[in-house]
């Protein structure tokens, strides 16, 4: 009651904002075609004066929105077609049409000027450390989210199995919860997809955005590592959506597909999305089994035990595009999660043939966002989700790896133990409410504030009376992030500087039972930091940013999560000094070829380190173990030939992250690197493609990717422990395949076929858990 008390009047004084009045604005929209008609994709619209520009959309339409009255020169420009410009005067009207029909060069221009920048191109020119990945082909191969992430500097994702297994994301060698998710900038947990960023549809997401150890204020969020950023696909007037399906090896099929309707006349829109996955994982392992006379020796069996299946939906309905709302959002989601557990982390002893975790979860949400007049801008999200979550350890078998029961128990549970069988529920209560407000002074100047309060409860229940139970507790769980933020461009743009503070508020409450009392726990804590891109040339950047950043635990680690975890109230928060430096180099305007190198520094050092500290099977608890510091630089560079037709990336990693704790727990482990985390690895890839094959619209794209992981150990290094210290062996993954596209009027339709672990190497993840082998898929996509 008295964290909902405080939680309703910080909400009270929060909701407050002032709204602007300023002079009208108007909206000019239209329609770019060739000479036949057919609509022109992507072509830049702009009004260089007012320093506004928009793409056109797969059907050719466009729309600049906050135009002022009075006259306008309305330029087109499309690589390979004329320059058009139409002069417009603005008056009365609220929506101007202008069409543009632009004619064919006799030859296509090696190089036109367009003086827009991407969303990608804004933000990694910005102060923020941040790094962008745009989808637009990725959502066409068959690797997933996780993959796709893997093949960027400076991150690791690493899974305790195959498609649906849990996945562990590493940023600058800071992993799990250090590392913050959103989706749109909600939290990923408030979301379609509560259960982890690996297993999230590529086809639904149109932009990740990578932030390094450096977090904007506008996430509300506390972390240590950094954060990623999913954007979901732009709204078109109209209908636009994408459908999707992908199957291969190991009983794998993947189903995903979205679309919205956005009405031009009324602003009013409704969609949604669905996506359905499941793999059996049935790829072969080498484990060990007993012969006949008791000896170990290695064998290459089939998984039996490791399934997953997973499906969601999400609708959303509200209104675009209007004077008193550039948009207002009512979204509701629900999704499911059923993963088989084949063993435990490190594939030792005897696997587990009737272990299950389950999973639902749904909520609502609530957007507003508005520009009121060009000058304060107000973004609000506000929502509630619920998440249940059952594990199942009831069988009276004992399993061998060919998945025969060897052994009937007289006690029921694989992994429980002495403690006997476990059927538990966990049920978590989420309410949350995002506030960001910009305010432009003028052009150089801007104040940004964000308020991010969030309210979690859990409960739980043991269905086996007189077994071991650590949900007996009620928790309780405020998190209230504060932040403000003061903009600086300078010298024309070549300087930008963004100042930052943080306040964090986290009260956590529990209670045993009715009749005791509860114990609260109660921390404040401060931050800061700041973010500078000077642009040296139009060709050089360096950029460094700096924060000192906090992490409050999550509510698994403070309140236990049910399972393999208990709770530990007296969890103290992470702290870290986070520090980047960058510098970038690109091609010329004039350059036939489009390339870019940049090379990045980063230093994180941290105290309090947040580790769990394994106990017996069902006692694990979270600790504050440690100082840590990981220092390194990724370097990386890519190349375009003319036209786009080669294409070649690379990029590598060095991170020395090390326990520098000379008191504690871990004293004696001083300078060892930190266990089960790799140091040193890179990525390459290189595709070729092929255009009008069999008509003039058509491209077939050959593409080939690698990844390379140095050997580690997956304990400390100076340990005496051999066998668990047993060194993972350095590693080379190869994925080849090609996409066929086709475009038919207003569709994109496209087949893709891969092959994965091209030579069927033995490679290793989290503690050295093997993953699949050479596979092989197929992916079927369409957009409209």
């Amino acid at each position: 009651m008295r964290i909902r008390l405080i939680l309703m009047a910080h909400l009270a004084f929060t909701i407050s904002i002032a709204m602007a009045q300023n002079e009208p604005t108007y909206t000019i929209r239209g329609k770019v075609v060739d000479v036949d008609d057919a609509p022109i994709y992507y072509a830049y619209v702009m009004i260089d004066s007012l320093k506004l520009a928009v793409a056109t959309n797969r059907a050719g339409e466009y729309m600049l929105k906050q135009v002022p009255a009075g006259s306008h020169s309305l330029t087109v420009q499309m690589v390979g077609f004329h320059r058009q410009v139409k002069h417009v005067k603005i008056q009365n009207q609220s929506v101007s049409d202008v069409d543009f029909k632009l004619a064919a060069l006799a030859q296509t221009l090696d190089a036109v000027t367009v003086s827009i920048e991407t969303e990608k191109g804004k933000k990694e020119n910005s102060a923020e450390a941040v790094e962008v990945i745009e989808a637009k082909e990725i959502k066409l191969k068959t690797a997933d989210l996780g993959e796709v992430m893997a093949q960027t500097e400076g991150v690791s994702v690493r899974r305790t199995g195959g498609l649906g297994s849990e996945g562990r994301f590493s940023l600058n060698g800071l992993t799990g919860d250090q590392v913050r998710f959103f989706l749109d900038g909600l939290p990923l947990e408030y979301t379609e997809y509560a259960f982890g960023i690996s297993n999230v549809p590529v086809n639904l997401i149109n932009r990740i955005e990578v932030y390094k150890g450096v977090v904007p204020i506008r996430f509300g969020a506390d972390a240590l590592g950094g954060a990623v950023n999913l954007a979901s696909p732009t709204m078109y007037y109209g209908i636009s959506g994408s459908t999707s399906y992908q199957t291969g090896s190991f009983g794998t099929h993947r189903l995903a597909a979205y679309a919205n309707y956005l009405d031009e006349s009324t602003g009013i829109f409704i969609g949604g999305g669905v996506f359905y996955d499941y793999a059996q994982n049935n790829y072969h392992v080498y484990v060990e089994v007993p012969d006949k006379k008791g000896r170990l020796s290695e064998v290459l069996l089939p998984r039996f035990h490791d399934a997953y299946q997973a499906h969601g939906v999400n609708v959303s309905a509200g209104i675009r595009d209007r004077k008193w709302a550039n948009e207002l959002t009512v979204k509701g989601f629900y999704s499911a999660f059923d993963k088989e557990v084949q063993h435990n982390n490190v594939m030792s002893g005897i696997p587990y043939g009737d272990v299950r975790n389950l999973s639902i979860s749904g909520g609502t949400n609530l957007t507003y966002r508005n520009d009121f007049g060009g000058k304060l801008l107000v973004d609000l999200q506000t929502g509630y989700n619920y998440t249940e979550r059952q594990f199942l350890d009831t069988g009276y078998c004992a399993y061998n790896w060919y998945g025969k029961c060897i052994l009937m128990k007289k006690v029921p549970g694989e992994i429980s133990g002495q403690t006997g069988a476990s059927h538990q529920y966990t049920w978590d209560h989420s309410y949350f409410i995002r506030i960001n407000a910009d305010y432009s002074l003028n052009e150089n100047h801007k104040i940004k504030l964000s308020v991010a309060p969030g309210y979690n409860t859990r409960l739980g229940d043991e269905l086996f009376s007189g077994t071991y139970d650590p949900l007996t507790a009620k928790g309780e769980l405020l998190t209230w992030v504060n932040g403000l933020e003061y903009q600086l461009n300078a010298f024309e743009n070549k300087l930008e500087n963004r100042f930052f503070v943080k306040h964090y508020l986290q009260i956590t409450s529990s209670k045993l039972d009715k009749a005791t009392a509860p114990i609260v726990r109660t921390e404040q804590l401060q931050g800061l930091g700041n973010g500078i891109r000077c642009t040296l040339s139009e060709r050089i950047i360096t950029k460094f940013s700096y924060e000192y950043a906090t992490r409050l635990p999550r509510p698994d680690e403070i309140l236990g999560d049910g399972q393999f975890i208990i709770n530990n109230l007296k969890l103290k928060p992470e702290r870290s000094h986070n520090a980047n430096l960058s510098l970038s180099y690109t091609s010329s305007k004039n350059s036939k070829a489009d390339w870019s190198i940049q090379a990045v520094g980063f230093v994180r050092k941290i105290d309090n380190l947040i580790l769990l500290i394994p106990e017996t099977d069902r006692t694990n608890r979270y600790e504050n173990v440690f100082e840590a510091t990981s220092a390194g630089m990724e370097l990386s560079g890519n190349w375009k030939s003319p036209k786009d037709h080669l294409q070649i990336t690379a990029n590598t990693t060095y991170q020395y992250f090390y326990n520098s704790s000379r008191q504690g727990l871990f004293e004696s482990y001083y300078r060892d690197r930190i266990p089960n985390t790799p140091y040193l690895f890179a990525n390459a890839n290189i595709s070729y493609a092929f255009n009008k094959i069999f008509n003039y619209s058509d491209r077939l794209e050959l593409f080939y990717n690698t990844r390379y992981i140095h050997a580690f150990y997956r304990s400390w290094e100076s340990t005496g422990l051999k066998d668990f210290k047993a060194e993972i062996p350095s590693q080379y993954l190869q994925n080849a395949g090609a996409i066929y596209k086709l475009n038919t009027g207003k569709m994109d339709h496209s087949i893709a076929v891969e092959t994965q672990n091209l030579t069927n190497a033995r490679v290793f993840d989290f503690f050295g858990v093997q993953k699949p082998g050479r596979a092989f898929y197929i992916k079927l996509t369409t957009q409209f």
